[in-house]
């Protein structure tokens, strides 16, 4: 039932029309559009100018039968960059150019819902009551999902299609902290008096090379992503600022790790001290945590989870549960007490200009989530 040439048609259409974070109007306006061509009540919402977006959050409410409704989500935000996108097929592969990415992450999400809830209006098909929730600004934040009015959502249940394997659903994600830290250190003349300066860019450093950082243990993740700081070569550096995030299936661990990287910092300021002419002389930092978003994890048994392994079934697919490394809608989802798990729809090495997805992969998606919305 699933119309293949539609769907692939669909989908280039949708990646040709930029939508990287923030710049998200022209392709919500389509996806309104498109949605009202449906016949479906569709609600936007004013979150964009909370956000810094020139788009809307989407909701679109689709009406069914006496089961419990069912939530389907994709994000309308790409990477950059992300704009005059030309994309293209090869031996059954779609790609870019070369010169941005592809914007699969996450319009194949977007273009599978779109022909699974024609595909369910022009054959009739029974299906529980659909509420549709196109967000803005996820790859910056979540932030769409984070300022959504949940008041308006009747789901009991959910999906975000925004991951990899097709035959993989996720059903856990972790928690994440990003950490903000301001370095003051005490400006000198580089040449003339370096040693009555303290360098921000040194203590940095310093505290850098003792962080554990990259893969800490098969929950946790560190990384220093963002560093700058000092004012010209001839000046010892008065400031420095990173950036940085820890994320870990486990808070306990969570929070160790945001620890040990303050405290790293910390132990680099007070190495930093030094006397010069008689007085003690220190650097200084100011640091800030925020939490992007909190762990979930659904148990196999759940019924989100059996739907979709029951659905596989039916398609000759079986669907394996998935631990992922990165955030998506569906934490905040699932903050919100909705069980919402992860849908792959094969997109690959994305957030980079090779990405890609396999046509097969795109019309394997969309026959998994029309089963699922069947079932």
């Amino acid at each position: 039932m699933i119309q293949e040439k539609r769907l692939i048609n669909e989908f280039l259409d949708f990646v040709r029309i930029g939508s990287p974070s923030g710049k998200e109007g022209k392709f919500s306006e389509v996806v309104a559009e498109k949605l009202n061509a449906l016949g479906v009540k569709v609600i936007l919402d004013k979150v964009g100018s909370l956000i810094g977006s020139d788009g809307s959050n989407i909701i679109a409410k689709i009406e069914g039968n006496n089961l419990p409704p069912l939530l389907l989500n994709a994000h309308l935000d790409t990477v950059t960059p992300g704009e005059n996108i030309n994309p293209n097929i090869s031996e059954g592969v779609i790609k870019s150019d070369g010169t941005t990415i592809l914007g699969s992450d996450d319009k194949a999400g977007v273009a599978i819902i779109f022909e699974v809830l024609r595909v369910l209006k022009e054959n009739h098909l029974s299906h529980p009551p659909i509420d549709v929730v196109f967000t803005l600004s996820e790859e910056i934040g979540l932030l769409g999902a984070k300022n959504l009015d949940y008041s308006l959502l009747d789901a009991k249940y959910g999906y975000s299609l925004d991951s990899e394997k097709v035959d993989v659903i996720t059903t856990s994600a972790p928690s994440h902290n990003k950490i903000f830290v301001k370095i003051y250190g005490i400006e000198s003349h580089a040449g003339a008096k370096p040693e009555k300066g303290i360098s921000a860019i040194e203590v940095a450093g310093r505290a850098i090379s003792k962080m554990k950082l990259g893969r800490i243990d098969e929950e946790t993740t560190a990384n220093i992503g963002k560093i700058k700081g000092g004012s010209a070569t001839n000046i010892v550096a008065g400031y420095a600022e990173l950036e940085g995030e820890a994320r870990s299936h486990s808070e306990q661990k969570l929070e160790q790790q945001t620890q040990h990287i303050i405290q790293c910092l910390k132990d680099a300021v007070q190495e930093s001290k030094k006397i010069v002419n008689g007085e003690p002389l220190l650097a200084r930092i100011e640091e800030k945590t925020t939490r992007e978003y909190t762990k979930f994890n659904i148990p196999s048994s759940a019924p989100v989870v059996q739907k979709a392994i029951n659905a596989g079934k039916k398609i000759g697919l079986e669907i394996r549960t998935g631990k992922g490394g990165g955030g998506s809608d569906a934490n905040i989802f699932n903050e919100k007490g909705i069980p919402t798990a992860v849908l792959g729809i094969g997109m690959q090495n994305v957030h980079t200009k090779q990405e890609s997805i396999k046509v097969q992969d795109l019309i394997l998606g969309a026959k998994l989530l029309l089963e699922i919305c069947k079932s």
